[in-house]
């Protein structure tokens, strides 16, 4: 689940990483309905799809404002890699994600 004060997404997440600290999150609503795609390792990162609106990829230091929750997904993953929840809240933002 994503919500903000004024959007509430429920959809399927496909959650990837790697022991080097590579991932990977792809955020769908139903079959072949992809809204986000995102890859990103320590330094770098690439989005795309309807919730990121025209889409981005640069160095993670430099992604404009309304990627920045989404970028810091990946911490959450990497320090709890074996929980069934992860809630994590940001701003105005809230991530939940059930396993």
């Amino acid at each position: 689940m994503y919500r903000t004060p004024k959007t509430t997404l429920i959809g399927e997440a496909l959650v990837r990483f790697s022991k080097t600290g590579d991932f990977e999150l792809t955020v769908s609503k139903g079959p072949g309905i992809t809204l986000l795609s995102l890859r990103q390792d320590a330094a770098f990162a690439e989005i795309k799809g309807a919730f990121a609106r025209q889409g981005w990829s640069g160095p993670v230091a430099h992604a404009p404002p309304q990627l920045r929750g989404w970028l810091g997904l990946r911490d959450q993953f990497i320090r709890a890699p074996n929980q069934k929840t992860v809630r994590y809240a940001v701003g105005n933002e809230t991530f939940l994600f059930r396993f």
